[in-house]
């Protein structure tokens, strides 16, 4: 077996990468659109603005059997090193995730990383996918990994609430927010609400339960939001973004955005939803949330799945989703390794 990093610009090193993914979300993440090449392509040449990355294939007779991304923040939060670590489901057992563990402990000390950072699925208890808890589990405990934040992951599909009753909520939410107007955008914020944009999405992690999770408040200005958005162009994602400005100092305060990739409008995955401190208690955070799907639904009446995580003590949110319809479908594990 040899482990090698791959030339994201080879177009048949990115077509053994697409082979190796495909392969791991048929088999361990089938409710998910499934991945295309040119989607793939899109991860692997496009990386986040403010991040580094690295793709390693674990390669046997010419086939990939295993992988390992990682993911390396630039400008801020430089002790933490992110890892995805894949292994062909007909070749687990083998040694070939210790192998390519071992290789992200290699990579985080060359880049003089503390914080080993990755995530594992947990299935609901009693569930058939419980064999037991999960293997990326054990695997990470088995490392070395401590279990430092649990995301409760949701998903939402039309019908759990009806429709009438998803109006009267938002109806509701309006009696409470008097003085602030709605702005929708697509893939694009207005320019006059992009350094709001900013400063909302700084406050996301930093007010949000994180555990023990190593993790400082991200330098994200207007500037990195327009890459950020060039980004998303690149790998061909929707975006679909609804916003509350406070009337009388015209500034954004509270906004949420779904998001989706071209060909797979059917699925959405819930980004960023959040409401400024200082407006909190007028019931912004609903509002946003349920204006925003009928946005999307607007133009993607296909719609049938929404998938969300929160920290699992976050709930004020969990409360929006549920009452929204979001039920609750596995725990997302994150882990971190200090070394």
């Amino acid at each position: 077996m040899d482990i090698n990093q791959i030339d994201v610009h080879d177009d048949a090193a990115a077509a053994a990468w697409h082979r190796l993914n495909a392969a791991v979300t048929a088999h361990d993440r089938s409710e998910f659109p499934a991945p295309t090449l040119q989607r793939d392509i899109g991860r692997l040449r496009n990386p986040w603005p403010g991040e580094a990355t690295e793709h390693w294939l674990a390669v046997v007779d010419g086939e990939p059997v295993g992988s390992l991304d990682i993911h390396m923040p630039t400008l801020d939060n430089l002790d933490n090193i992110g890892v995805d670590l894949n292994v062909h489901p007909a070749h687990r057992r083998q040694g070939i995730g210790r192998a390519l563990y071992e290789k992200a402990v290699e990579r985080a000390r060359f880049h003089h990383r503390k914080n080993l950072q990755t995530d594992a699925t947990e299935p609901l208890p009693g569930t058939e996918a419980d064999s037991p808890h999960g293997p990326g589990l054990a695997f990470a405990a088995k490392m070395g990994f401590r279990r430092v934040l649990d995301e409760a992951h949701r998903r939402w599909v039309p019908g759990v609430v009806p429709e009438e009753e998803l109006a009267r909520q938002l109806a509701e939410a309006w009696t409470h927010a008097e003085g602030y107007d709605l702005v929708t955008w697509r893939d694009r914020v207005p320019d006059k609400y992009a350094s709001d944009l900013a400063y909302l999405d700084r406050r996301v992690m930093m007010e949000s339960p994180t555990g023990d999770f190593a993790f400082e408040e991200e330098k994200i200005d207007a500037d990195r939001i327009r890459a950020g958005e060039a980004v998303a162009h690149a790998r061909g994602h929707i975006h679909f973004a609804t916003g509350l400005v406070h009337r009388e100092s015209d500034t954004l305060v509270a906004y949420s955005a779904l998001a989706s990739n071209e060909g797979e409008e059917w699925h959405a995955w819930q980004h960023n939803t959040i409401a400024s401190s200082a407006h909190r208690g007028h019931r912004l955070g609903t509002i946003v949330k349920l204006e925003n799907l009928a946005f999307y639904r607007a133009t993607y009446p296909q719609l049938r799945a929404i998938d969300t995580s929160n920290a699992a003590d976050n709930g004020y949110m969990i409360v929006i989703n549920e009452r929204m319809g979001f039920r609750w479908a596995n725990t997302w594990v994150n882990w971190q390794q200090e070394l």
